[in-house]
């Protein structure tokens, strides 16, 4: 089956925040009213909960936006997105607990001499989990938006073949790269490259198949290579794939950077 789509917002949209903030702060009240970690013996009832709305919505724009940039640039390199969960809550914690450390002894000084660094920042990770991982489920492990109806499979192709630049696992989709934009297609790779005959491209990696006339150099870290495109893009090249690019000429040594 066939979808069309236009490229999402990175980081979301205006109404996908609205609704993540609101439940944010709800989680925060929630939170406020019982008091964990502790927090509860703290005095002043509604600056504990103004404490813990505030930061539970930052934590939510925190870690939103660290989850999408983080699941993006995996995508990009063809890694799995769901790798980077535990990197953005550690990563996320540690930018996250010095401010709120600061902010909660101001209010309440004996917690210096309570709650250490190091324990509040485990704090600060047991909070964040469960959030990271469901916006990972609920934002980002998603089909794409903007997907239109799907048609079948033996539907005529939309794309020429011959425009083709390169082809890019998403999830369950396939991004199809032209000379004029961008589309998904439902399905493995496989079956997307099997219709492109007469096409002069490879495979360069599980998630990636590339058009010979799209390249413009290569790159070179260390024992990775990764294909320059002309769109600005790069395409890596997993090691199993490197004997056969460099037979079909892809590789030639004076065109590695």
């Amino acid at each position: 089956m066939t979808a069309h789509a236009s490229n999402p917002p990175l980081l979301g949209t205006a109404r996908e925040w609205a609704v993540d903030l609101t439940v944010g702060a709800g989680i925060g009240l929630l939170l406020g009213l019982m008091g964990p970690f502790g927090s509860f013996f703290n005095d002043n009832p509604p600056l504990r909960i103004a404490y813990w709305v505030g930061g539970m919505i930052s934590g939510f724009l925190l870690f939103g936006c660290l989850t999408r940039l983080a699941a993006a640039g995996a995508r990009r390199i063809g890694a799995p997105d769901w790798a980077t969960v535990p990197l953005v809550i550690l990563f996320g914690s540690a930018i996250q607990a010095p401010p709120l450390r600061a902010i909660a002894v101001a209010f309440w000084p004996q917690i210096a001499h309570a709650v250490s660094p190091l324990a509040w920042y485990g704090q600060c990770v047991a909070t964040a989990t469960p959030i990271v991982v469901i916006y990972y489920f609920l934002r980002v492990r998603v089909r794409p938006r903007g997907v239109a109806p799907l048609v079948p499979v033996d539907a005529p192709p939309a794309v020429d073949p011959g425009a083709i630049l390169y082809l890019r696992m998403e999830d369950h989709y396939v991004r199809i790269r032209t000379e004029h934009g961008s589309r998904l297609e439902m399905g493995p790779l496989g079956r997307v490259t099997a219709g492109l005959t007469g096409v002069e491209g490879l495979q360069t990696h599980r998630s990636w198949w590339v058009a010979r006339r799209a390249i413009i150099g290569v790159e070179r870290d260390g024992r990775n290579l990764r294909l320059r495109l002309i769109d600005g893009e790069t395409a890596p090249v997993s090691r199993a794939s490197v004997a056969k690019l460099r037979a079909a000429g892809w590789l030639a040594d004076d065109n590695i950077a």
